[in-house]
């Protein structure tokens, strides 16, 4: 089996928090799985020597960490993707500031591109005057076992049908917004703030029919709920005579602070 090198040394040690050998441990197929309930983790890991990629669920959270990547002073890096049935598609993935670290934008997508092995492709974009852009290329195995023992872990679907829709390149442009209302349970627990990361498909017509959260923080006090209440409510404005972006699939943040009395 393949296990993480020592090259990235104690940076590596604080993002994957490896189970120890003492506790409980597979090797699926050929990626690492490490199941550790004490820190509320299950990650499945391949080490390529340069570079190693991990599928993480740490306390309820998904991640799918490239490391490896240069350090960054930008909190986001846009890339290119390919793998699986995602061509060449412009991603925007999240830095770990001081770490050689980028997390993928839609972990779960990502993972299930890759269950049946093949060829990851991310290309950094430069973000510099000058500065080339730097590409990676893995071929992984078939793991389809530990990517989907991972996946549940998070409550993740091992399948979903918006995986292969194309993504909108731009960003929402609203016509009309209709703010989120503040749920009363936040009040109740003092929730100052909290974030809700949606995905909707482009419509034709200006209002969202389908949408759905990818992230909700915190969980299970209805901000997630008024989050798609007021998606569903708003409209967006599409460029004059593009239509280029109907259908595809657009993600926003929608962002809550509790009201002052």
């Amino acid at each position: 089996s393949m296990k993480f090198s020592t090259v990235f040394g104690m940076a590596l040690a604080i993002l994957f928090a490896t189970a120890s050998p003492a506790l409980a441990q597979d090797v699926a197929e050929d990626c690492d799985l490490a199941v550790d309930p004490a820190q509320e983790l299950t990650l499945a890991s391949l080490d390529f020597g340069d570079n190693a990629l991990a599928l993480r669920c740490k306390a309820g959270v998904l991640d799918f960490l490239l490391t490896g990547t240069p350090l960054s002073t930008e909190a986001i890096r846009a890339v290119r993707v390919t793998a699986g049935g995602i061509a060449d598609e412009r991603q925007a993935w999240h830095t770990h500031p001081g770490l050689p670290v980028l997390s993928a934008s839609e972990p779960d997508r990502l993972a299930r591109q890759l269950r049946a092995g093949g060829d990851l492709d991310v290309r950094i974009e430069p973000v510099a005057t000058g500065e080339r852009p730097l590409r990676f290329r893995l071929t992984l195995p078939p793991s389809g076992a530990a990517l989907d023992r991972v996946l549940s872990a998070c409550g993740a679907s091992l399948t979903d049908e918006w995986d292969l829709r194309p993504r909108a390149g731009g960003t929402v442009t609203w016509a009309h917004q209709v703010l989120p209302e503040y749920p009363e349970a936040g009040a109740m627990r003092n929730i100052g703030l909290a974030s809700v990361r949606m995905a909707c498909i482009v419509p034709a017509s200006g209002r969202f029919e389908e949408c759905r959260i990818l992230y909700e923080a915190p969980e299970g006090l209805g901000f997630g709920r008024n989050a798609l209440a007021a998606a569903r409510s708003s409209s967006v404005a599409l460029p004059p005579g593009d239509l280029s972006d109907v259908g595809k699939v657009v993600q926003f943040t929608m962002r809550f602070r509790m009201p002052e009395n």
